[in-house]
């Protein structure tokens, strides 16, 4: 099944070994004042260095021809 996302937040730990990276769903809060946003979290994937630079050069091949 897939997930959608539109936001995500990143943090790694003090020695630098490991990353941590959380697939956020942002969406409108519809409350009676229909002000603000929800933040719901969709997953959280913790991953080595290694994979954390495989995933970077991956996103940079993937990306370097498109126009942003």
């Amino acid at each position: 099944m897939l997930q959608y996302v539109n936001g995500f937040s990143c943090a790694m730990d003090s020695e630098k070994d490991e990353m941590i990276i959380k697939l956020l769903q942002r969406s409108p809060d519809f409350t009676d004042d229909n002000d603000g946003v929800i933040m719901d979290e969709v997953t959280t994937i913790v991953m080595g260095k290694v994979t954390a630079q495989r995933l970077l050069e991956g996103l940079r091949e993937m990306l370097e021809d498109e126009d942003v």
